[in-house]
C-alpha cells in the first residue's frame, strides 16, 4: 500500500511538475550550438520547501556546492549585476522538488530538473525577445527516505556536472 501511495504522489509531480508549455530543449548537437561562446551563467535555484530544510538540505549549501562545481569546470558564475548586463542573459535554472510523502513514515518524493535559460529573438519578427530554455537534461523523480536524501544533492551535482560537460564539448578551444 505504502509503494501505490508513493507511485501515485511521483506521478502527481510528475504531472505538477511540467512546464506549461511542451517545447523543452535537451541535451542535443542542436541545442548544445547554443551553449558556444557562453563565458558565464547566472544561476537561480528556486526554494527547496521545508521538508527539504527540516532534514538538512539547505538552498544555500546546495546554492554553493553549484557554484564550486561551475567554477572547477571552468564557467564563470555571474551575479545577478553581471547577468542583467551580459549578452543572452544566459541563467542556469535549477529546481529541486522535495515533499514528504503523506501517510507514509520518513519518505519523500523528489524532483531534480536544470535548463538553461537565455534572451532570444523571434526569426518571424526580429523586434519579438523573450527568454526560452536553450539547453537541458531530463528531469529526475523518485522516493527516498530522510535518511537518504543527500541523494537529491548528489543527483543535482550531477545535472551540473552533465551542463558542465556539454558546455565544455560546446568550447573546446577554451580547453
Amino acid at each position: 500500500m505504502a509503494t501505490k501511495r508513493a507511485n501515485v504522489l511521483v506521478a502527481g509531480l510528475l504531472v505538477l511538475g511540467l512546464p506549461a508549455t511542451g517545447a523543452w530543449a535537451v541535451d542535443t548537437p542542436n541545442e548544445r550550438i547554443t551553449l558556444v561562446g557562453l563565458t558565464g551563467v547566472h544561476v537561480v535555484l528556486d526554494e527547496l520547501g521545508e521538508d527539504a530544510e527540516r532534514k538538512g538540505l539547505s538552498r544555500a549549501g546546495l546554492q554553493a556546492d553549484v557554484h564550486r562545481r561551475l567554477a572547477r569546470a571552468g564557467l564563470r558564475v555571474l551575479t545577478t549585476t553581471e547577468a542583467l548586463a551580459s549578452v543572452g542573459r544566459p541563467t542556469l535554472h535549477l529546481r529541486v522538488i522535495v515533499l514528504q510523502a503523506l501517510e507514509v513514515a520518513d519518505l519523500y518524493v523528489y524532483s531534480v530538473d536544470l535548463s538553461l535559460r537565455q534572451h532570444v529573438r523571434l526569426a518571424r519578427d526580429r523586434t519579438i525577445e523573450s527568454y526560452a530554455v536553450t539547453w537541458s537534461e531530463n528531469r529526475m523523480v523518485g522516493t527516498v527516505r530522510g535518511d537518504r536524501l543527500g541523494l537529491v544533492r548528489s543527483l543535482l551535482l550531477q545535472k551540473v556536472d552533465e551542463f558542465a560537460t556539454a558546455w565544455r564539448v560546446s568550447n573546446p578551444d577554451r580547453f
